[in-house]
């Protein structure tokens, strides 16, 4: 069966990170360094992020503009690109048990619109494609990289 799951990632330096997240508080949100993994190491390249959330396909729509509603404190701490936010991502994955099954959604143009006010760009990405964060856990669906088609 496929599911979807959703999280809010902001990228930045730590100052700005910091200020953004008390800000704009993401509930259970957790602030990583991430610049140490990577190719050509960067001390202060920060992620602030969201817990992951469930969606469901046959309303996903209606319960991304709820997400958006609920998390709209963020557009004025976003919207200040001055402080040191390297880009803020609503990342959308597609989980799935078999590699046989396929996601496709439709999005109306009122939620696309609100996800753009609120200084987020979408992205939808298996989670292979998403290295910084290898692991995650949601409601009982626990899996790694290999389990995104």
């Amino acid at each position: 069966m496929l599911r979807i799951i959703g999280q809010i990632s902001i990228f930045g330096t730590k100052e700005s990170i910091e200020r953004c997240a008390s800000v704009a508080p993401i509930p259970l949100g957790k602030t990583t360094q991430i610049g140490l993994k990577r190719r050509i190491p960067d001390a202060d390249s920060w992620c602030h992020e969201s817990p992951w959330y469930r969606f469901h396909l046959d309303m996903i729509d209606f319960e991304v503009r709820d997400f958006i509603v609920a998390h709209s404190q963020l557009r004025d701490s976003l919207a200040v690109r001055d402080l040191g936010i390297t880009y803020a991502f609503f990342t959308l994955c597609p989980v799935g048990q078999s590699f046989e099954e396929s996601f496709a959604c439709v999005f109306e143009h009122e939620t696309l619109y609100a996800l753009s006010s609120l200084g987020l760009g979408l992205q939808i990405a298996p989670a292979s494609a998403m290295p910084d964060a290898p692991y995650w856990s949601v409601s009982g669906l626990v899996g790694t990289q290999g389990d995104c088609t």
